[in-house]
């Protein structure tokens, strides 16, 4: 029979546990049993691991309580245990019987979360129990704080509509790629006629397109460039080490996948993309983060005036102003008139 030992005071937070007990001996069993309950402890006992997936279904058990036998192999032993309980594992905490140090030693490097040297000393295996419970509500609590955390700065970063980086965090973007003198492009992307298409279609329709070319978008650039939604049916797009020619040609590459999406349900047959192109390029020009936008957006208002589904470049040192873009030598389509100066869709 264990000796009763006097209880050690509880900390109200910490909530009972759920403990697996196995145990061959009947005597030895009920008495871990008990010891086990008059702590508040829900306790499933079984004489054989082998009895713990019956047990298992019916009671998840945070904690598997196994007496060990010196001559039993801890590796063996904890492989059964742990059994069938998948990526859930359970805490493993072994009891002997004298055992000496070097079989407390073989176990815990076998994998046991801790070893009772000996059965009869219950106030330390009440300890080690829940500590070692304590130990992993606290790595739980903090996983969970963690994705909390993670969840709470996606969506201060993510728009829930498309998926795609927001404004705040491309501007973020922006700063940082312009403090590390790398160079890289930048499209700045506009829904050609898009209060057309919520007027005619609705705006839940409207929605469906922003959604709609948001994934298109996503699926085309690399991992290592950068794209939000900049406001309404505006996009802005950072390329990664690209200089003019590679800017424009990443540009001309979205605007046929975005000419060529499947038509969204309810929605107009075809969605076309305006596209202005520039780079910053700290090796030639130095500027601000403001002044690389101003020329994005010039570039934009140029392929609106220049017909619409198209893409412009204004160079670095060649901004202009959103009415003074140079005109393109190419016509205007006959089927999307030029916007008044200053009108942008």
């Amino acid at each position: 029979m264990l000796p009763e030992l006097v209880r050690l005071s509880i900390n109200p937070s910490e909530r009972p546990g759920r403990i697996a007990l196995v145990e061959a001996e009947p005597a030895r069993r009920d008495a871990l049993s008990r010891v086990l309950a008059s702590e508040g402890y829900r306790v499933r006992a079984v004489s054989d691991p082998s009895e713990l997936g019956v047990a298992r279904a019916e009671f998840e058990a945070e904690l598997l309580l196994c007496s060990h036998a010196r001559c039993e192999s801890p590796l063996e032993l904890i492989a059964r245990l742990r059994a069938g309980y998948g990526s859930a594992q359970p805490l493993v905490i072994l009891v002997g019987s004298n055992a000496d140090e070097a079989t407390v030693a073989a176990a815990l490097y076998a994998g046991a979360d801790d070893y009772v040297a000996d059965v009869g000393r219950t106030a330390e295996l009440r300890a080690r129990i829940r500590v070692q419970l304590r130990n992993r509500r606290t790595l739980e609590t903090l996983q969970r704080v963690k994705t909390e955390r993670d969840s709470l700065r996606q969506d201060a970063q993510i728009d829930p509509l498309t998926g795609l980086l927001n404004r705040r965090s491309l501007e973020t973007d922006v700063r940082e790629r312009c403090q590390s003198s790398k160079r890289f492009g930048v499209l700045f992307m506009d829904i050609d006629h898009f209060k057309s298409i919520n007027d005619r279609y609705g705006h839940v329709v409207g929605d469906r397109v922003l959604a709609a070319l948001g994934t298109t978008l996503r699926s085309t650039l690399r991992p290592e460039d950068a794209v939000c939604r900049y406001g309404g049916e505006e996009f802005v797009a950072l390329i990664a080490d690209a200089g003019t020619e590679s800017a424009r040609l990443v540009a001309e590459r979205l605007r046929l996948q975005v000419e060529g999406m499947p038509p969204v349900p309810g929605g107009p047959p075809k969605v076309t993309l305006s596209v202005g192109t520039t780079v910053h390029d700290p090796q030639k020009h130095r500027e601000s983060e403001v002044e690389l936008m101003r020329r994005a957006d010039a570039a934009l208002y140029a392929a609106k005036r220049a017909g619409r589904n198209r893409v412009e470049v204004v160079a670095p040192g060649l901004e202009g102003t959103k009415s003074e873009p140079p005109a393109p030598l190419l016509a205007a389509s006959a089927a999307e008139p030029r916007p008044r100066a200053g009108e942008k869709a």
